[in-house]
């Protein structure tokens, strides 16, 4: 625990010192992913669903294809609390995107792979795949439309926060990693967003996800994990000159497990204010703060509640070097077999700095705290450092080295995973012929008030 110490007493003191921060580097999304609901409150902040009507409706019209190859070394590659197994692991992340205008209508769709092999243990091996897709309608000159969609395919990471635990006996069966069938749907109704300072938003979302093991089909003690969540939700936001804004939101979510006998069905409401600034081109920010309340509906159960917040830093020392610092905290689903709830809080900083035009280093660290109401607690500490250079236009090659340790009240749960690996990210767009100099068409605007 006394990491976790230490780095909140810099997380404070760095707070203090640079007031607020940017969205636009995510911390939360290096190394070990985070909880559900924590990667949600970064990549899909209020307001306005940033990672849905920012981006990518704002790309250029054209297609975006990519890759990404991985091969790392880990030496402990499921991440086991009895034994340490060594393994090469590759990992393939393919993805194609595509924007395009519908009269002043906007239309994005993309899909994104993930295969992972292993050299030894191929019952790790295991695939993601995920298609999304977004409709933004220009109703009229203050209302807007959004309405999107996703299916996909996934699965579990190993000794991630709220996972199932791998235990000696399921790894002596070669048990894979769970999978995860899931598909969503929603719309956000949009006022202000073209000609307004005063910003709203209604939306509602539902989500489901089913998993599948080849261990106990579905089901732990309490029953399976398999859930249905709808929610609603209602931003608001108001700009004050250029560099300032404040919003709020108000979300409701309904969680049902599908499984009949599983009594972690739950109602939850969220709060939050917060302040967005940019004062000057080095700093930007955002801090929201809030609270949550869990209540569930079989009354012998734990109910929550909570203050929640997000905070997202970046500072500019000059135009190659930033520093990105993230906190959070979110109730979290569990994913063991006797808790009703856990909370997770995150504290993580980054630095990316260009070396050269061509060569560019980056290290980051976080700090995760996972406290269950049964008592357990799990402390993450995950930490990188890579080097990457621009071979081609549309080529990056790297080397990176990672560690992840977790220490919990659990012991059979506790381990440490260090990997070294290199990696090849290329944004195919360049190669398409023909196509580097395309002029973007002109996209409709609204008349200014008073013309016609």
């Amino acid at each position: 625990m006394k990491n976790l110490n230490i780095i909140k007493q810099v997380v404070i003191a760095v707070i203090a010192i640079l007031v607020t921060v940017s969205t636009a580097a995510q911390v939360t999304t290096k190394g070990l992913s985070p909880g559900y609901n924590t990667l949600n409150s970064f990549v899909d902040a209020s307001i306005v669903r940033d990672s849905r009507i920012d981006q990518p409706l704002d790309l250029l019209n054209d297609f975006y294809p990519a890759i990404e190859i991985t091969i790392s070394d880990h030496d402990n590659v499921r991440r086991r609390a009895d034994v340490q197994e060594d393994d090469l692991k590759i990992i393939v992340a393919p993805s194609l995107s595509y924007r395009t205008d519908i009269g002043r209508h906007q239309f994005y769709v993309s899909y994104s792979g993930r295969f992972t092999y292993h050299s030894d243990i191929d019952v790790e091996d295991s695939k993601s795949n995920s298609l999304v897709s977004q409709l933004g309608l220009d109703l009229t000159r203050r209302w807007d439309l959004n309405v999107f969609a996703g299916i996909g395919n996934s699965y579990e990471e190993r000794g991630i926060s709220g996972s199932r635990a791998l235990t000696a006996f399921e790894a002596s069966l070669n048990i894979g990693p769970d999978e995860i069938d899931y598909y969503q749907y929603g719309a956000d109704l949009i006022y202000g967003r073209k000609v307004s300072p005063l910003n709203a938003v209604l939306g509602f979302e539902k989500h489901t996800s089913k998993f599948t093991d080849d261990f106990d089909s579905d089901e732990n003690i309490i029953g399976g994990r398999d859930r249905d969540i709808d929610s609603l939700h209602f931003d608001i936001s108001y700009q004050i000159g250029s560099k300032t804004s404040v919003f709020g939101r108000i979300q409701r979510s309904d969680t049902d497990y599908i499984q009949a006998f599983n009594s972690l069905d739950s109602e939850q409401t969220d709060y939050l204010l917060g302040i967005r600034w940019r004062p000057s081109n080095a700093l930007s920010g955002v801090i929201g703060v809030g609270s949550s309340e869990k209540d569930f509906i079989d009354p012998s159960r734990s109910d929550y509640e909570g203050d929640s917040y997000y905070v997202n830093l970046n500072y500019m020392f000059n135009p190659f070097s930033v520093v990105s610092l993230s906190a959070s905290r979110a109730v979290e689903e569990p994913g063991d077999d006797f808790s009703d709830f856990y909370e997770s809080s995150l504290f993580g900083v980054a630095w990316d700095h260009s070396l050269t035009s061509l060569l560019g280093f980056n290290v980051y660290a976080k700090w995760v705290d996972d406290e269950y109401n049964t008592g357990r607690n799990d402390e993450f500490f995950d930490f990188g450092v890579a080097l990457d250079y621009v071979w081609k236009p549309w080529l990056t090659a790297g080397i990176y080295y990672g560690q992840i340790e977790r220490e919990s009240t659990l012991d059979e749960i506790e381990y440490e995973d260090s990997y070294f690996g290199i990696r090849l990210k290329s944004d195919l767009r360049p190669l398409l012929r023909g196509r580097r100099n395309v002029e973007e068409p002109d996209s409709f605007t609204y008349p200014e008030a008073g013309n016609k």
